[in-house]
């Protein structure tokens, strides 16, 4: 006897359940694989890409000017163990004859290099020669200009038209980030590299450098190579070296929350699929009561049944599981894809289905097996006796729900309002599984008399039969509710989270625009104030400073506000008194912190940080936490007089533009860049980082979205099977009805209004329960020291319900239509 092939037959008796069932399984390998897989391998890339594309020099030396002599290059270079190049930046245009193009589409960060084919450049070659004394440009921008090795490119600088060989196209890279097409030079400035001499003939800097980048050839003589440039740098005067820090602590502090919700995403599909499992072997095991029981009176034993069904599920989940890992392969390049995308890493990745594989293929194979346990279990359990007498099977699983498992499932979900982190949704939804039962009775109750005022003899017949088989129903319906429930949360996560940076960012930018210019000159502040539609102008220095928190070396970006102006450009919010109060109360070594900067540093406010400066290592005590999302956010700010001193730089960069109401944001941007053309490097306004941040977590959510779209897709699934389950099981009922008159629109309508009352309970419970999760969610998480309040967009939940209840009434048209295609005379013979 080959029990394999029994298996197989049995499971081609109900084609439809089977291949319902096994999509079940696939879609739940598929998810595990992908966000193993693809979340592993983000884990590997991110910092691996984040030193490839920010930590290739480990020392930069910087001037308090805005440029120094390039003759310390040499002395650099003499440090042993150690590479050194020069960099030299402008900023230009791009002459091109291309019609339709505005000024700013023609902006180009021109950098020169003392030397192009060096580690500390790490260009990769696609055509050409770093070495060959012209131009570098990336593959996207020979894209966008249509160029090509051995073409020339023009630029039109204060000094007139230059001309230079295109000498060799390499792969994107941080040092080179520009825009990939005409349309987004609108935002980003082109960027070209150069010879660092040809840099300084064009723009009469003969002997100029702005920077000294050193990368060491062996880690271990990094300590010996600072202190060397430490010395050499302070004999220079003016000069001052730094480390490089790529802070990957910081950077990932909130990607590992993100990584949760995608890991509690994905497994969410499993455990749907194993309810799903469950469910259809319930059925099939009661559907084959008198076939178990006639097997039991020639001579079966309880074991060989049991092992028939055992057979049943391990074919469905090898099926099931290979299907899903290829379909999970694909979804993990996807995955990846797109994360890489969000988070704005510029590498292809190489994908590792190791740990994936240790994880899906147990997720459709075991899981299967331990939902199996209790319906195999059952099949061996089956009386003769009880089997063989006439009864109404779709009478089973009427009874009401016990009362223990509510008891228990309350118990889950009430600990859940103690648990200060995302693994509360463990015990919260294994408790609204054991709850759901009453839930789906007490809604049933409430639709009753809808259904059967309302609705007719259909809506009568369908509010009767969601009672009779209330086990399979239930178990059915908690699917599509915690589904529900998942994607409520989400979406209101991420439309609370924007909200709140929206509003946060507005009050501490700074005003309307930050101007970022090569280097502010005397005469600059009063050309922005003279400029029609501009309001108000200020400067501010920025330095970005050398931490240390517990033993390792951190960046923090240090601002120096006037407390005169800050009133009317609030960098910072505080939560008493004004920015100008706190700013002009500061001595010398004090200093104020942001909050996610005070966190990371987990001190007290009167304790003492510790900053490296050009004079080197000082002390500053902290006398106050404030509240900024200026440039991400992770500051110190100090008064601008005292940040002069400290840091001893000579120069600026930023502006602070406040504009009237004649004037919009771009009217605004337009007249700046005619007045300083080529010299600005960027501008930027809250509008924009808005724009930015709404994008990167409505892609993040968007994927996690997806994912639980998926689990919900599993609950469709559940309903259609169930639907199924419950027409072959009433198969001989319906031939009744139709042979007292009842129309086959009369069968289907009947149908479609059980599936969706399915999604309705589904749907609502959902509603409920995923609302309590954004309550429980608003009161510990943060995403960059930003809390977000308790509330739920109307617009939110009216999509989401009606997503619900479109999944159910999708669901139930195939099983309506095999009901209404029945032959009554089959029907009606039907045993």
């Amino acid at each position: 006897m080959n029990l394999w092939l029994i298996a197989w037959r049995n499971l081609k008796r109900r084609k439809l359940r089977t291949f319902l069932t096994i999509f079940s399984i696939v879609i739940g390998v598929a998810s595990a694989l992908a966000v193993m897989t693809s979340v592993d391998s983000a884990k590997r890339a991110f910092p691996l890409y984040l030193k490839a594309a920010f930590g290739k020099a480990d020392f930069t030396i910087n001037g308090t000017d805005a440029y120094f002599e390039q003759e310390l290059l040499q002395d650099v270079q003499g440090v042993g163990g150690s590479t050194a190049i020069a960099l030299l930046k402008e900023n230009t245009k791009l002459h091109s004859e291309k019609k339709g193009l505005s000024a700013i589409q023609k902006r180009v960060d021109l950098t020169g290099f003392s030397r192009l084919d060096t580690d500390l450049t790490n260009f990769k070659v696609k055509e050409g020669k770093l070495t060959d004394g012209g131009a570098v440009i990336t593959d996207r921008t020979a894209k966008a200009w249509n160029a090509k090795v051995g073409d020339t490119i023009t630029f039109d600088t204060d000094e007139g038209s230059r001309t230079i060989r295109i000498s060799a196209i390499v792969g994107y890279t941080v040092e080179l980030m520009g825009p990939s097409s005409w349309t987004m030079a609108k935002y980003h400035p082109w960027s070209v590299a150069i010879p660092l001499p040809i840099m300084q003939e064009w723009f009469g800097l003969s002997g100029k450098i702005q920077n000294i980048q050193v990368k060491a050839e062996q880690s271990g003589d990094m300590a010996a190579i600072g202190r060397q440039l430490d010395e050499l740098t302070r004999s220079h005067g003016d000069i001052y070296a730094q480390p490089v820090v790529v802070d990957y602590k910081t950077q990932f502090k909130e990607l590992n929350t993100y990584f949760l919700l995608l890991y509690l995403a994905g497994f969410l599909g499993v455990a749907l699929g194993a309810f799903i499992i469950f469910n259809t072997l319930i059925v099939s095991v009661q559907e084959r009561k008198q076939e178990f029981a006639a097997l039991k009176t020639i001579g079966y034993t309880p074991r060989q049944l049991r092992a028939f069904v055992l057979y049943e599920v391990c074919l469905l989940a090898v099926i099931g599981t290979l299907i899903g890992l290829v379909l999970g392969w694909g979804l993990a390049q996807l995955l990846q894809m797109v994360i890489f995308m969000v988070f704005g890493i510029h590498d292809q990745g190489t994908l590792d289905l190791a740990k994936g594989l240790l994880v899906a293929i147990p997720a459709g194979t075991i899981v299967p097996l331990i939902a199996a346990l209790y319906p195999v279990r059952q099949a061996g359990k089956v009386s003769v006796v009880a089997s063989l007498k006439s009864h109404d099977a779709a009478s089973n699983g009427s009874k009401s729900p016990r009362k223990w498992p509510a008891l228990a499932g309350g118990v889950l979900m009430l600990s859940a309002f103690f648990i200060k982190s995302l693994l509360l949704f463990v015990p919260f939804l294994l408790g609204a599984v054991l709850v759901f039962p009453f839930l789906f009775d007490l809604i049933n109750r409430l639709i009753r008399p809808l259904y059967r005022s309302g609705l007719g003899f259909s809506g009568a017949m369908a509010s009767r039969n969601l009672s009779r088989s209330r086990g399979r129903t239930t178990m059915t319906s908690v699917v599509l509710c915690l589904g529900i429930a998942m994607i409520l949360l989400m979406s209101s996560l991420n439309s609370a989270l924007i909200q709140s940076f929206e509003k946060v960012i507005h009050a501490t930018y700074g005003g309307n625009l930050d101007v970022h210019l090569h280097h502010i000159e005397d005469t600059d502040l009063q050309q922005l104030r003279e400029i029609k539609g501009v309001a108000g102008a200020e400067t501010y220095p920025l330095h970005t400073a050398i931490w240390t928190l517990n033993g390792e070396k951190r960046q923090l970006s240090v601002y120096g506000a006037g407390e005169a102006w800050i009133d009317s450009f609030p960098l910072f919010t505080v939560q008493e008194g004004s920015p100008g109060d706190l700013l002009g109360k500061l001595r010398d070594d004090e200093v104020v912190l942001d909050q996610i900067a005070f966190g990371a540093w987990g001190g007290r406010v009167g304790d003492r940080v510790v900053l490296d400066t050009p004079e080197g290592v000082r002390e500053f005590q902290v006398v106050a936490v404030v509240e900024t999302m200026k440039n991400n956010g992770y500051g110190a700010f100090m008064r601008k007089s005292q940040f002069q001193k400290v840091f001893g730089i000579k120069y600026e960069k930023n502006a602070l533009i406040l504009k009237d109401e004649s004037v919009t944001p771009l009217q605004l941007r337009e007249r700046i860049f005619e007045r300083f053309g080529s010299r600005i490097e960027e501008m930027f306004g809250p509008e924009d980082w808005v724009s930015v941040i709404g994008a990167s977590y409505t892609g993040s959510f968007s994927i996690i979205n997806f994912l639980v779209g998926l689990s919900i897709l599993i609950s469709g699934i559940g309903i259609a099977n169930t639907l199924l389950m419950n027409i072959m099981e009433r198969i001989r009922e319906l031939g009744m009805m139709r042979a007292v008159g009842v129309t086959r629109r009369q069968v289907v309508r009947m149908i479609q209004l059980e599936g969706i009352g399915m999604g309705l309970t589904a749907t609502i419970s959902g509603c409920v329960l995923g609302t309590m999760l954004i309550y429980m969610t608003s009161s510990f998480m943060e995403i960059r020291s930003l809390t977000f309040a308790f509330g739920i967009s109307w617009v939110i939940l009216l999509v989401i319900f009606l997503f619900g209840l479109l999944v159910s009434l999708i669901s139930s048209l195939g099983p309506a239509a095999r009901a209404a295609k029945t032959p009554l005379s089959e029907a009606l013979r039907y045993e």
